[in-house]
């Protein structure tokens, strides 16, 4: 979405439920953002006061963005385990994930997607049970950036950490960078990202909004800006 079609001087670019806006803010009518309610917005802060004529509701929150600084010794999967690359063949398997988990497929159009991508790893038991999978969540010219899960059955057993650095190995051979973002009170996260060889660089604000406004003279509840301690 731009505000014209040829030398556009605001964007808003939107996948999944993750949006970007950059430019000018005055550029952009609040109407036009209506179609992406409930969803989270990447922006600087001068964005701030149009996400709070177009939607209800506007709440920031912190996340940090993480560059693998080390490469881990990939760890040995557990004995009834093996890890390896996702095929097309792993579909069902993605298909199959619970509504709750399957935010993980969104960046590539569902399980499909990113099974057939070439960006995912997966941790399977013999028995062929997907029990972990790390991504490329979001790919770049430099740097792609990394998602992980592990099914609650099989948690604590280092399976997410051996789907990472088997995918960041991938990530390094195609002559890119693995990144890491995640919100700053997701100490789970954190330590697996600690452990897997990355180090935070920066923590920036993005913002979660609710419903579109429906008229000019509907109250707003917008929250100022968090900021880093």
């Amino acid at each position: 979405m731009t505000d014209r079609p040829t030398y556009p001087r605001a964007e808003a670019i939107h996948c999944a439920g993750h949006r970007l806006l950059r430019g000018d803010p005055r550029r952009l009518d609040p109407a036009r953002l209506a179609a992406l309610a409930h969803g989270q917005f990447t922006a600087p802060e001068r964005f701030l006061p149009l996400l709070g004529r177009a939607f209800a509701q506007v709440s920031p929150w912190e996340r940090t963005i993480s560059v693998q600084r080390y490469r881990p010794h990939r760890p040995r999967a557990p004995q009834g385990f093996r890890v390896r690359p996702m095929t097309c063949g792993d579909a069902r398997q993605l298909a199959a994930l619970v509504p709750s988990l399957r935010w993980i497929t969104e960046t590539w159009g569902g399980a499909h997607g990113l099974a057939a991508s070439g960006r995912a790893w997966g941790a399977f038991t013999d028995g062929n049970q997907l029990a972990a999978v790390a991504c490329t969540y979001w790919e770049g010219r430099a740097h792609e950036d990394v998602a992980v899960l592990t099914l609650p059955s099989f948690r604590q057993l280092g399976l997410g950490l051996a789907c990472v650095s088997g995918l960041s190995s991938a990530v390094r051979a195609r002559g890119r960078v693995p990144t890491w973002s995640a919100p700053r009170g997701n100490e789970a996260s954190q330590a697996l990202a600690r452990a897997a060889g990355f180090r935070p660089v920066r923590t920036e604000v993005c913002y979660y909004v609710g419903r579109a406004r429906a008229g000019a003279g509907e109250p707003v509840e917008c929250f100022t800006t968090a900021r880093s301690a």
